[in-house]
């Protein structure tokens, strides 16, 4: 019996084919985006957490961390539209305490950082989701979902910053 058991096993290890599956190397579709238009790639880990460092050191009000990610120079988007805000790297502090003029306080909880990049290209891009819950000085509370697009040269520096945002339920 063991040797009908040992049989049995040895023929199924032999009978088993090994299987390669080609996995996709790049994926989407390039329209209005600068480059080769050849799909996007997985971006590094080490973009995504430069990206979540970033918007959890902006409620924080952290800008030391902030200025070490960003270029010299750098472009936000704010999600009402009008203008984009372009500003220095010596202005950052400013910028950081006008945005938070409204607020006690920002508890911003994350849900996912996703990086990405052009395939071929350096510098990459991290769509980063999370909720903001915002303390006004008021007293008033409020909670938005948001989704950040933030933008990494290739010296691994935040250059721009695109957000959206929707209430919460």
């Amino acid at each position: 019996m063991k040797k009908t058991i040992l049989l049995l096993f040895v023929t199924f290890l032999v009978g088993c084919e090994t299987k390669t599956i080609e996995v996709e190397k790049s994926a989407g579709i390039v329209e209005r985006y600068p480059g080769n238009g050849d799909g996007f790639v997985m971006a590094s880990t080490e973009d995504a957490q430069l990206a979540v460092d970033l918007i959890l050191a902006f409620a924080d009000k952290d800008i030391e961390t902030m200025k070490k990610s960003f270029a010299d120079t750098a472009t936000y988007l704010p999600p009402q539209g009008g203008k984009a805000i372009t500003t220095p790297l010596s202005e950052l502090e400013n910028i950081v305490m006008a945005l938070h003029e409204p607020y006690d306080s920002i508890k911003r909880t994350l849900w996912n950082a996703i990086p990405i990049k052009l395939n071929g290209d350096d510098n990459s891009s991290v769509t980063v989701s999370f909720k903001e819950d915002r303390f006004y000085k008021d007293g008033t509370e409020e909670s938005l979902r948001i989704i950040d697009r933030i933008f990494i040269n290739s010296e691994k520096k935040i250059y721009r910053i695109h957000q959206w945002t929707a209430e919460m339920e």
